[in-house]
C-alpha cells in the first residue's frame, strides 16, 4: 500500500477520496501479507468498518459507514492488487475481493449508492433564502448567494469554491471549471459552462476581486453551515447536494435539451444527467 501510495500517484493522481478510503484499509489490513490475503478478510474488515469496530492510526474508533461507501472502499482495494500484480510487486493467485464480494452483498455488507430524488419545495428554499439573509452580518459565508448560484449552475460545494476570478469570460459570460469530475480523468479536465440568467451578476457583486478565487470558503463550511440552517428551521431530510439535482431538474423544467443541460451540469453522459433529473408532472403543462 505504500508503494501504490508513492510509485502509483507519481504516475496518476489519487483522490483525496481514495486516499482517505486506502487509509482505512491500510489500518484494518496492513499487517497481511499482501500475496495471502484472504476472502475471509476482506469480509472481516467490511464487517468492522460497516458495524463501527474499525480503530484507526490514531486509536479512535471510526463511525459505521455505509454499504455503498463500503463498495467503493473495497473498489480501491481491488485496483490496487491489479495493479501491484501487473507490475510485479505482488504474486495473487487469486482476487480476494472479487471473492468475497458475493458473500458480502448476500449478508448486505455493501450496497449501491440508493439514488435521491429529494427537490428542495419553494417554501423550503424561501425560508432558507430569509434564514441567510437575516443571519448575513455574523457569516463570513455568503450563503444565500452560493445557494442561489448552486441552484443556478448546478455546481458541487467543491466545485463553487474553486472558480477563479481569471477564469470568467466577460463577453460570453462564462465561467471555466478546472479539474472537472470526471470518471476516469478528472485532473487537467477543464470545462466552460454558461452564467445564465442573473448568475452573472451575482457573481460580479462578490466582494473578494483582490483573491484568486470568487468564493474563498471551505467546501465543508458550506455543507455545515447549510446543514446546520436547515436543523434550525426544521427541514428534514434535505443536502446541500441536493441543490444539484433542483438546478438539473429545473433546467429540463425551462425546455432546454439534454446536450444544452449537460453543458451547464457538466455531465459527461445521459446516464448520470438522468440521475440528477427529477422532474415535477405539473412543470409538464404548456399552457
Amino acid at each position: 500500500m505504500d508503494w501504490y501510495s508513492t510509485y502509483v500517484g507519481q504516475l496518476k493522481r489519487i483522490s483525496l477520496t481514495q486516499r482517505g478510503n486506502l487509509s482505512r484499509v491500510k489500518e484494518g489490513l496492513g499487517d497481511k501479507v499482501a500475496s495471502k490475503l484472504t476472502a475471509a478478510d476482506v469480509i472481516e474488515h467490511t464487517r468492522k468498518r460497516r458495524q463501527g469496530e474499525h480503530i484507526n492510526k490514531d486509536g479512535h474508533r471510526v463511525p459505521a459507514c455505509g454499504g455503498a461507501t463500503m463498495n467503493v472502499e473495497l473498489g480501491y482495494l481491488s485496483e490496487m492488487l491489479k495493479v501491484a500484480k501487473s507490475m510485479g510487486k505482488l504474486t495473487l493467485p487469486h482476487d480476494p475481493v472479487a471473492e468475497a464480494r458475493p458473500s458480502l452483498r448476500l449478508v448486505k455488507l455493501v450496497a449501491k449508492s440508493v439514488k435521491r430524488n429529494r427537490r428542495p419545495t419553494p417554501e423550503e428554499l424561501s425560508r432558507l433564502k430569509a434564514h441567510f439573509e437575516a443571519n448575513a452580518w455574523r457569516m463570513k459565508l455568503p450563503m444565500a448567494d452560493i445557494v442561489d448560484f448552486a441552484i443556478g449552475t448546478a455546481k458541487r460545494e467543491g466545485e463553487i469554491t474553486r472558480l477563479l476570478w481569471e477564469d470568467l469570460d466577460a463577453p460570453t459570460r462564462t465561467a471555466v471549471l478546472r479539474d472537472a469530475k470526471h470518471p476516469r480523468a478528472k485532473e487537467g479536465n477543464h470545462k466552460r459552462f454558461p452564467l445564465l440568467a442573473d448568475m452573472w451578476p451575482l457573481v460580479d457583486r462578490q466582494p473578494t476581486k483582490d483573491r484568486q478565487r470568487i468564493f474563498p470558503f471551505k467546501p465543508d463550511s458550506i455543507g455545515t453551515a447549510f446543514r446546520r440552517a436547515c436543523i434550525a428551521l426544521g427541514i428534514q431530510d434535505l443536502h446541500f447536494h441536493d441543490l444539484r439535482h433542483e438546478a438539473t431538474s429545473r433546467l429540463f423544467e425551462q425546455g432546454y435539451s439534454i446536450e444544452q443541460v449537460a453543458t451547464v451540469t457538466l455531465h459527461e453522459s445521459w446516464q448520470e444527467l438522468k440521475r440528477y433529473t427529477q422532474l415535477r408532472p405539473e412543470s409538464l403543462h404548456r399552457d
